[in-house]
């Protein structure tokens, strides 16, 4: 087929419309952040042990999708698992693996077959699989798909459409977004860096075109490889040509596959302000919000991780956590190993629970959970006149740092000296041991809407625990934080986040502390500040077991206003001389459910609604005045607060806004009047 034959057949298919009925996908909603199953993993997606399963990844080869040629696609394997997520209520993701796998009619029709020398680890079975991709008729081909590929998921019925979550965009291999999987043989196929994003751009512009840019069902894209410093263009696309209405995803780094992982550090402050509490910052000057989901893969076979499974489930699962990631997918091997073990079970669980807290003025829970990581990369904490060169190469640094009497005297320990310089990558593969420091490591305790105060300086990290970790040891004796009387440290002061409580009086907070019961007769305490003053909640006594316990209690007459000592709002005490061991500490938080209010405006002078993902108020006034507009959970949780300035006769005001369905008070005051209205968002 020649290519003006080509171009025409494919300006014909445009003809071809359906009639779609939904107006847009939304961003993927918070209350489905959490746990997917990577597909196939769950037997039975009704049964009760499968009830953490928040979503469903599936993936296609365009292979699959068009075996027999240019003129017909079969999407019968996407439609099977859509029903499937349908009849369960599940949301699912979509993706198709471009590149190497390509239908192989492909090289008998113009496009050149790209030979490669794979690289180690890597499927040697696309070695001779790989097309050139700035052939005009590879392009042709694969924006043809992509726009089938729309059209299949945007003609569905409204009912099977309301649960497509997103698709991911694929330009190169397995969705790695690098062009070949290995060196290219011939180098007339080699593609320069610059004109591979180039070719991305493009790509990402069909995605645009066929997914965003219709009149109707909108459906939700993410991306992989959009680093500011490394993908720059890549980056300023998504940032400014995706609308911010409908938003988009970014894949999640590889920090759920293990701990101590190189640069989890860097990865975090990079994106967690898009991710976590996304607002108008330095570091998201347009108060971006993202989503974020990574699949969890064969890591957990692997190396450390397989040391003591629920050692590396936890972790990673914090890592995924610490790195603000919305969605962790697990393989199938993992997911039938949890199936079995149900204390993995528990950690998924813990997961959905930490995932769904992103905004501190909704948060059900805050946490945080004690690790200290001795990041080479800080010259502060270890400066190169005691500690060596601070050079990522410099393995004499690393074991300097953990043979540091405070730290060896603690547990740390370099245990696979071959891997600490290495990337996250080859670590997952082939790291065999424990690393204590590492380089831009996660530094301080995982933490969310809840923080330890100078954490460091009132009480020491403590690493194995109970000593060497074997097969058996608890997931709790990986890392902790402890008392040292020796030092004065027998204090802990924490402090919620400023925006999690607008009444400084919750219904409820509920704590679980988990902590190691070691020695006989020591004792703690947990004191906070209530209505009627400072009060101890819980004082306890060990026995002596040496087992992890969990403490439970819950608090009805907290205060929570910071005028604690060094600003806390609660505080772990030692109250003899033993130094009390700690993994951490969860907040269940019930606030004070908020109610309509009088009003002082008449009814038809404020009306407020929401459209989709925006929030909306119609507002008339007799003057130009000031005002100011606030939007509230039903829970009494603050969602969006703004000074407005009215002029004479009718005002519109909207903000794009991303909120679970539910119901929500609107409030407005101005010039001393008050309107409010309870509206819902569905």
């Amino acid at each position: 087929m020649t290519m003006q034959a080509l171009y025409k057949y494919f300006a014909l298919l445009g003809f071809v419309l359906f009639f779609i009925t939904k107006s847009q996908a939304q961003s993927l909603p918070i209350t489905s952040y959490g746990v997917w199953d990577r597909g196939g993993g769950i037997p039975d997606y009704s049964a009760p042990i499968a009830d953490f399963v928040k979503g469903i990844e599936t993936s296609a080869s365009w292979e699959d999708i068009q075996p027999n040629g240019p003129t017909s696609w079969d999407f019968s394997a996407f439609q099977q698992i859509l029903d499937v997520a349908v009849a369960n209520d599940k949301l699912i993701r979509f993706s198709i693996n471009v590149g190497p796998d390509c239908p192989t009619w492909l090289f008998q029709n113009n496009v050149p077959l790209v030979n490669v020398t794979i690289n180690d680890g890597s499927n040697q079975n696309y070695a001779n699989r790989h097309p050139y991709y700035l052939n005009p008729y590879y392009k042709a081909y694969y924006f043809e798909m992509i726009r089938q590929f729309a059209l299949f998921l945007r003609n569905q019925p409204q009912e099977k459409f309301s649960h497509i979550a997103f698709v991911q965009v694929k330009t190169g291999a397995t969705g790695d977004e690098a062009p070949y999987k290995g060196a290219v043989i011939n180098s007339i196929y080699a593609i320069s860096t610059a004109k591979w994003e180039a070719f991305r751009l493009e790509a990402f512009d069909k995605f645009k075109l066929y997914f965003n840019d219709v009149t109707t069902n909108k459906i939700v894209l993410t991306f992989n490889n959009v680093d500011p410093v490394d993908e720059p263009l890549a980056y300023n696309y998504v940032m400014n040509q995706i609308d911010p209405a409908l938003g988009f995803g970014i894949k999640g780094g590889a920090y759920n596959r293990g701990h101590h992982l190189t640069d989890e550090q860097t990865y975090k402050e990079q994106w967690n302000p898009f991710l976590i509490n996304p607002k108008v910052s330095t570091a998201n000057p347009s108060g971006v919000k993202l989503f974020s989901a990574s699949e969890m893969d064969q890591s957990w076979t692997k190396g450390y991780f397989a040391l003591n499974y629920e050692i590396g489930f936890y972790w990673s699962a914090l890592g995924g956590i610490n790195t603000g990631l919305s969605c962790t997918n697990i393989s199938v091997s993992a997911m039938t190993y949890a199936l079995a073990n149900p204390g993995i079970i528990e950690i998924f669980k813990m997961y959905n629970r930490y995932a769904q807290q992103v905004y501190p003025a909704t948060a059900t829970t805050a946490f945080s959970v004690f690790h200290e990581g001795l990041n080479s990369a800080d010259t502060v904490k270890f400066p190169e006149s005691t500690y060596g060169n601070a050079s990522k190469s410099n393995l004499t640094r690393y074991q300097n740092i953990c043979n540091a009497t405070k730290y060896y005297n603690r547990g740390a320990r370099i245990d696979d000296i071959n891997f600490v310089t290495a990337g996250q990558v080859s670590q997952r593969e082939n790291q065999e041991f424990y690393n204590d420091a590492g380089w831009n490591i996660c530094e301080g305790n995982i933490e969310r809407f809840m923080t330890q105060i100078n954490p460091d300086a009132t009480s020491i990290g403590l690493f194995r625990v109970r000593g060497p970790i074997t097969a058996t040891s608890s997931k709790y004796d990986r890392f902790a934080r402890s008392f040292e009387n020796s030092s004065g440290k027998n204090t802990m002061y924490f402090k919620f986040d400023t925006e999690v409580f607008t009444n400084p009086n919750p219904t409820s907070l509920t704590f679980k502390i988990i902590w190691l019961d070691k020695t006989v007769g020591s004792t703690w305490a947990f004191r906070y500040k209530s209505v009627s003053g400072p009060k101890n909640a819980v004082q306890v006594t060990g026995t002596g077991s040496n087992t992890w316990k969990e403490v439970n209690f819950t608090l009805t007459d907290a205060v929570i206003d910071r005028s604690g000592a060094n600003g806390s709002d609660f505080t772990l005490v030692n109250t003899d001389a033993v130094d009390d061991i700690f993994n951490g500490i969860e907040v269940g938080i019930e606030r004070t459910t908020l109610s309509v209010g009088s009003n002082t405006m008449l009814p038809i002078d404020f009306i407020a609604f929401f459209k989709q993902n925006e929030f909306n108020a119609s507002i008339n006034c007799t003057t130009n005045s000031k005002a100011n507009i606030k939007l509230f959970a039903i829970n009494g949780s603050l969602i969006l607060s703004e000074d407005i300035l009215l002029k004479e006769g009718n005002n519109s005001f909207s903000k794009a806004l991303t909120v679970p369905s539910g119901f929500y008070i609107a409030v407005l005051k101005s010039d001393g009047k008050s309107a409010s209205q309870k509206i819902i968002k569905i």
